[in-house]
């Protein structure tokens, strides 16, 4: 038990330090692009920290274990909008954008219900796999593309007075570095939960959906401290929306080609679609502005709830 828990430490180490230093090159990329850090959050960012979801629900579906990996990808969802941003409304910081984050928040919602739509069986589960990542390069692709036409149109202001960096040979090394680690801080937290928790004999699922989900959304919640302490704020709301996009498309796709029948149970669709479409209300009732802190009370209050109801 004493062995776990220190690979536990040690591993939210790695992310803790790995998601700091993600966070600042992706200030720099924004920066050297000219790319509105929203953007950046949706893409690059969203992608770094989705990562340890991507390798414990490959690793599950290559073991057989799908309980696991469907947990995994559909309670990050959840505790991204439960637990994460909450945590960046109580900073104080938070401003929601009344443009880009509004029309990207409503592709979320699009996502969701055609994820689930291929998990009802009515297209085969290879084009429902090849589909769903499909889906996931053409919005990376048309983000990109719209970060560009932005920067000449609603974020000219906004990029004028970012000062450009060089991206040198050295930043080009440190970015897979960063993301080996985030990938092995992820690896060794998830396992050691894992280990512990086999102890207890809770169901892969359950641990999918909860301890395990919180573990690997911990890149997130630390995203969301460190962008709103170094003033890019719009990389919060924007990496949530982005990690919950690639958790359903990119991962959640890849598990398609997997020959193994994975089914969402009614409890967990009515968790994620009504935490999806609550987190789609918020940030359409609070444009242009902060939400109120007690958005986030009663957030953090449904994530207790989730978390004890499994």
């Amino acid at each position: 038990m004493s062995e776990s828990l220190l690979k536990f430490l040690v591993g939210i180490a790695i992310l803790l330090f790995s998601t700091q230093k993600l966070v600042k090159l992706a200030e720099k990329l924004s920066r050297l692009a000219r790319i509105s850090p929203l953007i950046i959050g949706i893409t690059v960012v969203a992608l770094g920290t989705s990562l340890p979801e991507m390798v414990v629900s490959i690793v599950s579906a290559i073991k057989g274990d799908v309980g696991l990996a469907m947990g995994n990808i559909i309670g990050s969802n959840i505790i991204n909008v439960l637990m994460v941003f909450p945590v960046g409304i109580f900073m104080g910081r938070l401003r929601i954008g009344t443009t880009k984050t509004q029309r990207n928040v409503m592709i979320l919602l699009g996502a969701t219900f055609f994820f689930f739509l291929t998990q009802s069986g009515m297209i085969p589960r290879v084009a429902s796999g090849l589909l769903l990542i499909g889906l996931a390069l053409a919005i990376s692709l048309w983000e990109y593309y719209l970060g560009i036409l932005g920067r000449n149109h609603e974020d000219l202001k906004q990029t004028k007075v970012l000062k450009k960096d060089a991206w040198g040979p050295r930043t080009a090394i440190l970015v897979p570095l960063l993301l080996l680690g985030m990938i092995a801080g992820g690896w060794w937290v998830v396992e050691s939960i894992e280990t512990i928790s086999l102890l207890s004999g809770i169901s892969t699922t359950v641990l999918g959906l909860t301890l395990t989900a919180i573990a690997t959304s911990l890149p997130e919640l630390l995203t969301t401290i460190f962008s709103q302490e170094d003033h890019q704020e719009k990389l919060t709301v924007g990496n949530i929306i982005g990690s919950n996009l690639y958790n359903l498309l990119l991962i959640g796709g890849g598990l398609m080609l997997f020959p193994v029948a994975t089914v969402v149970s009614s409890k967990e669709w009515w968790w994620l679609a009504s935490t999806t479409l609550g987190f789609a209300w918020i940030l359409k009732q609070s444009s242009g502005r902060r939400p109120s802190k007690w958005i986030g009370v009663i957030l953090l209050s449904f994530f207790l709830i989730f978390i004890f109801s499994q």
